[in-house]
C-alpha cells in the first residue's frame, strides 16, 4: 500500500532542518552547482563556486560535497546518506 511505501522509503531525521543542508549536486566537472535547502525559510537556492553562501563564500563544489569558507573556517556540507 501507499502507506508502507512511505514507510519503506522514509528514513527519519536524514537531514536537520536546522541547519544549511546539500540536497544535491549537478553539472559537469567544470561547471557543478548546488541545491542547498536554507534553515528557518526551508527555501532552496541554486549555487556555484564563488557565490556566497550564510555569509561565506564557496570555495568548491565536489561530486559529493560542497565546501565553504566562512570566518577563516572551512566548512563541508555532504550529501545526504540514505
Amino acid at each position: 500500500t501507499a502507506t508502507t511505501v512511505a514507510r519503506a522509503a522514509t528514513q527519519r531525521d536524514a537531514i536537520d532542518l536546522s541547519q544549511i543542508t546539500l540536497i544535491g549536486i549537478y553539472g559537469t566537472e567544470t561547471t557543478r552547482s548546488a541545491l542547498v535547502r536554507l534553515p528557518g525559510s526551508g527555501n532552496y537556492e541554486k549555487v556555484e563556486a564563488g557565490d556566497r553562501l550564510d555569509g561565506g563564500q564557496i570555495r568548491s563544489i565536489r561530486q559529493d560535497s560542497l565546501i565553504y569558507v566562512k570566518n577563516g573556517r572551512t566548512i563541508t556540507l555532504e550529501m545526504p546518506r540514505g
